[in-house]
């Protein structure tokens, strides 16, 4: 099923505070002052590759000229890169520009495993933490605050000198992205009267690709943060004494009592029914209010209205409108808004009831929204009748009016304004509610799974609305004269669906029992002391065993693939807003479902607890393949591939089929819950994830949806122990609360979106604008046939092709789903004397029906003196187009694809003319096209540039930049052997520090670590050896600090261990002291296994020097010298390579391996025998001496020995 998404679900999922770049921020215009605005930092950024560059990938091949003249020096800088680039051990690949090394875990086959637990040697993670601290010769940075002479200045080359695969060997890579920069720079200067530009925090990096014996397609990429003075505008009497009048006479003769009311002039059938009051783009309330405004502005601008003024509004909230005048200044053209009440309360009410005193029809319900599962539209929540109302009646002394009960599926928000005399008062279950300037608000939730508080775990709330006999403020509310009573019932938790171990009884169970028993208890059921009088802990205790289900539960978050029909049919699951609009730009979207999953011992037992009671509960099963690990895939049929599944309270029902499965339960307008259990001989005490490791199954707050949640939850206060001790029901109610208050946050921003056009996108609408010379028949013509383009003057018009309008409208425009509604014009257009042009570029919808239903905001933005490009002057040149079809940006936009794209550009036709660079800016990436100087003459480019990527930030979806620690290159420490305290804090906090890509995060500043002292004081005292096996891991939890300000989010699990070569010190320091130098090996004896032999060769070579090899060392190139071995038997000798196998060690050591099968005659075949001939005399050979040494030794010993028995045999005897 195709699922089409509303554009008001895709354009404005932001809370208030967190504004997208391409809304207008309200930065109101201050009159008692110049208009001199603070200098804001902006940030560039440009990418350019080197074209057919390569070199050998061996050391000394390429080397960086780095030439920085800020100090008016001529000092150069020459790098090169360090010896790891030139290691096997790291990976091939596309090194991003200023990316370190990375370990090919590969080459580790022998030492690298993943279950850390049984890792017996750590040298991977000694080689990794080598790569991770590499010396940054890729980044070059200066430092300080510059004007833009400061690129005139800087240098830097790439060179080869000896390893160059091509005929050019040297690259000014920076001359190019400066040149561009300091253009930039000239534009915003030129076209907009701005200076004063400082330019800082400037940044050249250089990235490559690491093939087996190349380093090619290098990247550069420059970045720099900028700032700039605006024109300040002089003070102006008039206009500011017209903005103070008008701000007056809108608060005192425009408003009344502070508060706007809109009346719903439909007329309700019957007088108990309820009308839902809540605003969006398309309702009719809006068009009310918008209808309310332009009375408003009539009542302002009696007299007409001057500087282009018009009344604007903001909705604050749905209660709250803020009011602001929008003008042109008469100096710059420009237009600024004014501030008028910030502040006006807004209150639904119906003709009837506000004229006729039925005070009830003040109540306003704001409901919230619900999902519709075959078109996933947010809609609004439509309550149902559970009960119907009763007319007015008569009780005692007082007027009763019963208004029904009412069922809703989402939260609900009442809010009541009270007369002038404040004599009614709203009761919610019989308690007053907080008033504040007359105004009664208050939210109703379901709160059936507040486990703190049983007595308020409801969802049924009685309203009354109490009305008493006053005739001024003073007097006290005690004769009551009318009473409003309405029933609701909020239905948004789901109901508890329990899997429980079928065989699962713990009463009768001793066993099982010891399980969930924190302590040890004797044959009564008392609980053990031991001899220090505490209680005795049980061994056998596991807490992550539910008592209930005889289960371990895990929350997950299951990843569906890239569209919603990935979603498991017949359920619905509400996603974030960020993965919505990233399927409606590219399918690109991570959708995905939380689910608890467990393991059951053999069959289950299935019920819906009956602590959450709801009606109409839909179920279904579904198989989910057990042998692909890589992603969660439903079995069955292509059209069917759920069953409706049953649960009853039934203790006695159990499903035993094996397998993992997916159960799935909803009430109507609800979201599904899901529950996943594995079936089958696994014990039911083990986690799902050990039994199903799946790359699609993450545990949820670890997800990138878990971590949002978790901020969101933290800024309300809440604990981190207490987030992680949610149960799966409150996990789903809480995120269907989160994203239902981005949707009505949705709502309002985007009624208030409001178009703001940049000095950054004001100067890509000026480089796409042409002007056209044409007859005045032609221009008739053009007119006549709805021509976008005006005219200038009588044959002069400036135009903009539709393909760049779209680019324009794309980059302006908040989402792509908006493009074809709206069109961008060129309006007022006047040539000035000096050939310049003042015009107004005009953004508006195209369908008047639907902007009837949007508020009249600023569409039309002026530009002042602007040189415009003649077209006449590419009449004779050719003209040079890109094509774009076949370039695809990844989801996860990095400049390691930066090169592919401009590989893309490079090779099509006339590519060689221009210089061609990416560039980053407002979160959009665009390729930059600029004709070279010598072939300006000849070519020109249709397209200066192409948007080629619109990024959606989380932060425009959430309210939540970024995650910073997908920054952070660290996955796991050890601490080494470390036992004090401070020191390991030093060392775990340092290997931070040195971790992070880009920017540094600080510690205890931007994020902290989840009980790090407690942690930290358990991992000294438990140091191991390499083979103590399973190691204790330790999961340091890195967390954004709950009340950071910066709007981060994220988090992440470092593993920590304390492992050493052994308890016992060595005997050296340094792999140098080791005395033996080689040893002999029978290679053909030990062909089968190599590598152990050589292993225990070495171990017994070292025993007398009471070095332990297996603990202390490691063999470097010990499965490259087998190989050797085995690739050539007749191998007379290899240089084996001894690396310190733990911290406790330095230096290296090599020993000689002499193969003792040896022979210097190898095989006396004719072949062998006619090489020999043809050799030098054995004597004459070096090698000769290694065998022939020895002979002559023990032959020398041999007749000295023969000698002087000799002697005492014969010679003594005779002198006898």
């Amino acid at each position: 099923m195709s699922k089409k998404l509303p554009i008001f679900l895709i354009t404005s999922i932001i809370p208030l505070p967190f504004l997208a770049l391409s809304y207008q921020n309200v930065d109101y215009f201050e009159i008692n002052k110049s208009k001199s605005q603070p200098m804001e930092i902006y940030a560039a950024n440009f990418t350019w590759a080197v074209k057919n560059f390569e070199v050998e990938r061996q050391a000394d091949s390429v080397f960086f000229e780095w030439k920085n003249n800020k100090d008016h020096t001529q000092n150069k800088e020459i790098r090169r890169l360090g010896t790891y680039w030139f290691d096997k051990k790291i990976k091939n690949k596309v090194y991003p520009p200023g990316s370190r090394p990375e370990v090919n875990r590969s080459n580790f086959a022998f030492e690298y495993c993943e279950n850390l637990e049984n890792c017996k040697n750590w040298q991977f993670f000694l080689d990794e933490s080598k790569f991770r601290h590499w010396k940054k010769e890729t980044i070059f940075r200066v430092y300080g605050e510059y004007d833009k002479s400061i690129f005139d200045q800087i240098s830097l080359i790439i060179t080869s000198d000896k390893h160059s695969l091509n005929k050019n060997t040297s690259f000014n890579v920076a001359k190019n992205l400066n040149k561009h920069a300091k253009e930039k720079i000239n534009n915003l200067e030129k076209n907009f009267k701005i200076n004063n530009f400082r330019i800082l925090n400037i940044i050249y990096r250089i990235g490559f690709e690491i093939t087996e014996d190349k380093i090619k397609n290098f990247t550069i990429n420059l970045q720099f943060n900028y700032n700039y003075q605006k024109p300040i505008l002089k003070l102006n009497s008039k206009l500011t004494k017209y903005l103070e009048d008008l701000k007056k006479s809108f608060n005192t003769k425009v408003i009344n009592n502070n508060k706007i009311v809109l009346f719903d002039n439909q007329k309700n059938e019957k007088e108990d029914e309820i009308r839902n009051f809540a605003l969006s783009p398309t309702s009719e309330m809006l068009e009310k209010l918008n209808e309310k405004v332009d009375k408003l502005s009539k009542l302002l601008f009696k007299n007409g209205p001057k500087y282009n003024a018009s009344l604007k509004f903001d909705l604050k909230s749905h209660t709250k409108i803020e009011f602001f005048l929008n003008f042109q200044h008469p100096e710059d053209k420009n237009y600024y808004n004014f501030a008028l009440n910030n502040n006006v309360r807004l209150n639904f009410s119906t003709e009837k009831s506000y004229n006729q005193g039925q005070f009830w029809k003040r109540l306003t319900i704001i409901p919230g929204k619900i999902y519709d599962q075959k078109d996933y539209k947010a809609k609004t929540d439509e309550p149902i009748k559970i009960k119907a109302g009763k007319n007015k009646e008569k009780k005692e002394n007082f007027d009763y009016i019963y208004g029904g009960k009412w069922e809703y599926h989402d939260k609900i928000r009442l809010n009541f304004f009270a007369e002038e005399n404040e004599n009614e008062i709203l009761y919610v279950n019989g308690k007053p509610i907080d008033v504040l300037d007359r105004n009664f608000n208050y939210e109703l939730d379901d709160l059936r799974l507040d486990q703190k508080n049983k007595k308020s775990a409801i969802n049924q709330y009685k309203i009354e609305i109490k009305k008493f006999e006053k005739s001024n403020k003073t007097q006290d509310n005690s004769k009551l004269i009318a009473l409003y009573e309405i029933e609701f019932v909020i239905k948004a938790a789901n109901s508890v669906m329990d899997i429980k171990w079928f065989a699962w009884d713990p009463q009768n169970n001793e066993e099982q029992q010891k399980l969930i028993e924190p302590y040890l208890k004797d044959t009564s059921g008392t609980i053990i002391y031991d001899n220090f009088g505490s209680k005795a802990k049980n061994p056998k205790f596991d807490p992550l065993i539910d008592k209930e289900t005889g289960t371990k539960k895990q929350i997950v978050w299951v990843l569906t693939g890239n569209n919603l029909d990935s979603l498991p049919e017949n359920s619905n699951f509400a996603q974030l807003p960020s993965e919505i609009f990233q399927q409606n730009v590219k399918p690109i979207s991570d959708f995905g479902f939380i689910a608890e999953a467990s393991v059951s011992g053999k069959g289950a037992n299935i019920t819906l607890n009956s602590s959450i009671k709801n009606e109409k509960v839909f179920s279904y099963r579904y198989q989910v393949d057990s042998n692909n690990k890589e992603k969660f895939e439903i079995l069955g049929a292509k059209n069917h591939k759920s069953e409706k599944f049953n649960i009853t309270n039934s203790t006695n029902k159990y499903f035993s089929n094996s397998g993992i499965w997916l159960f799935s339960s909803q009430f109507d307008k609800g979201l599904s819950s899901y529950k996943i259990v594995s079936i089958g001989e696994n014990a039911s005490a083990q986690l799902f994830s050990d039994v199903f490791p799946n790359k699609s199954i993450i545990p949820f707050w670890e997800s990138k949806p878990g971590q949002i949640l978790s901020q969101n939850l933290l800024y309300k206060k809440m604990t981190w122990k207490e987030i992680k001790n949610l149960s799966y029901e409150q996990i789903l109610l809480q995120w269907r609360n989160f994203i239902e208050n981005l949707v009505k946050k949705q709502t309002l921003q985007k009624i208030n979106t409001r178009f703001d056009i940049n000095y950054l996108i004001k100067n890509r609408i000026i480089l796409a604008i042409k002007q056209k010379k044409i007859t005045k028949n032609s221009l008739n013509f053009k007119n006549n046939n709805n021509s976008e383009s005006e005219s200038a003057t009588n044959n002069e018009i400036l135009e903009i092709t539709p393909e760049m309008k779209s680019d324009l409208l794309k980059i302006i425009l908040a989402e792509d789903e908006e493009i074809s509604k709206n069109e961008l014009t060129i309006e007022n257009v006047e040539k000035n004397s000096d050939g310049s042009f003042n015009f107004d570029i005009s953004i508006k919808l195209k369908n008047d029906e639907e902007s009837k239903f949007f508020a009249k905001k600023q569409n039309k933005f002026s530009f002042k003196n602007i040189n415009i490009e003649d077209s006449k002057i590419n009449s004779t040149k050719t003209k040079i187009n890109f094509d774009t079809k076949k370039i695809n940006l990844p989801s996860n936009v990095n400049f390691g694809s930066f090169f592919e794209i401009i590989k893309n550009f490079l090779s099509q036709e006339n590519a060689d003319k221009v210089d061609i660079f990416l560039e980053e800016e407002n979160n959009n990436i665009y390729a930059n096209f600029k004709v070279k100087r010598e072939y300006e003459n000849d070519f020109f480019v249709e397209k200066p540039f192409i948007l080629l990527k619109k990024i959606a930030k989380t932060s425009v979806i959430t309210g939540y930049t970024k995650n910073i620690f997908d920054e952070l290159d660290l996955d796991r420490i050890n601490l080494a052997g470390i036992s004090r305290f401070e020191n390991a804090k030093k060392i775990i906090l340092t290997e931070i520090e040195k971790s992070w890509k880009n920017e540094k995060y600080k510690f205890n500043s931007d994020f902290i670590i989840d009980n790090f002292d407690g942690l930290v004081e358990k991992v000294v005292k438990n140091i191991e050896e390499n083979d103590q096996l399973p190691h204790k891991i330790w999961k340091l939890e890195l967390r954004i600090k709950p009340d950071s300000s910066k709007n981060f989010y994220g988090s992440k699990i470092i593993k920590l261990v304390n492992i050493i070569g052994s308890l016992v010190e060595p005997k050296i320091d340094n792999l140098n002291q080791i005395r033996a130098t080689q040893f002999s090996f029978s290679v053909s004896k030990h062909s089968g296994d190599l590598e152990k032999a050589l292993k225990d060769h070495v171990y017994n070579l070292l025993l007398p020097e009471e070095i332990d090899a297996k603990k202390y060392l490691y063999l470097q190139n010990l499965a490259q010298i087998a190989h050797e071995f085995r690739l050539n038997p007749n191998l007379d000798r290899a240089t084996l390579i001894l690396e310190p196998g733990t911290s406790q060690l330095n230096g290296k050591k090599e020993l000689t391996v002499f193969n003792s099968d040896f022979s210097p005659l190898g095989n006396l075949n004719d072949a062998s025998l006619n090489q020999i001939a043809n050799t030098k005399n054995i004597f004459e050979k070096k090698t000769t001496l290694y065998w022939l040494i020895p002979v002559i030794i023990f032959m020398s010993l041999g007749i000295v020995f023969l000698g002087f028995w000799i002697f005492n045999k014969f010679i003594v005897k005779f002198k006898n």
